[in-house]
């Protein structure tokens, strides 16, 4: 029995460690990856990840096709937040959706026209989804005390173009 157990813990640690390990990039990919590192500015947190090696999954959606036809690099979701007596979140609505040309810094995309021809391409529904989606599974960052009534709060969920960069933040929940 002892010899079974020991077996099966063997086992099941060599299955997770090897469905951790991750396959090594193409060079292609980190060909890519310099390049755009090279046009970070110094201070750029994307900048640093990149080169400490950080990487995104490599799964590549439609929605990174229509941010690159139109030029834009990240894509910031607003979500608002209700939120029960236990602080998870109860009902959630999208705020507001932000287009930034550059990967980071810069101001939201602003001229009009170029705003509705992002609408018309349909390119906010899809966002809106995953960012609602991820919105779900966020962490406080700071739980007001006393807990107001109603607690309402929000968080931000950021969209890259690039499957093989790493998310710049998971969704942290603040409140108002």
């Amino acid at each position: 029995m002892l010899t079974a157990i020991s077996l099966l813990l063997i086992t099941l640690t060599t299955q997770t460690t090897h469905s951790q390990m991750e396959p090594a990039n193409s060079p292609a990919v980190e060909e890519h990856i310099r390049d755009v590192v090279r046009e970070l500015p110094a201070d750029s947190a994307l900048r640093r990840n990149l080169l400490q090696g950080a990487r995104g999954n490599g799964v590549h959606y439609s929605w990174m096709d229509s941010m690159r036809e139109l030029g834009i690099k990240r894509a910031v979701v607003w979500i608002d937040i209700r939120f029960d007596s236990k602080g998870r979140p109860k009902k959630m609505s999208l705020n507001r959706t932000e287009y930034f040309a550059q990967y980071e810094g810069s101001t939201p995309i602003s001229d009009k026209t170029r705003f509705e021809t992002i609408r018309a391409t349909g390119l906010e529904k899809p966002l809106t989804t995953l960012g609602l989606e991820r919105a779900g599974g966020g962490s406080w960052v700071d739980v007001p005390r006393p807990k107001p009534h109603p607690l309402v709060g929000g968080t931000n969920i950021e969209f890259l173009d690039d499957e093989w960069f790493p998310a710049l933040s998971g969704a942290l929940y603040y409140a108002r």
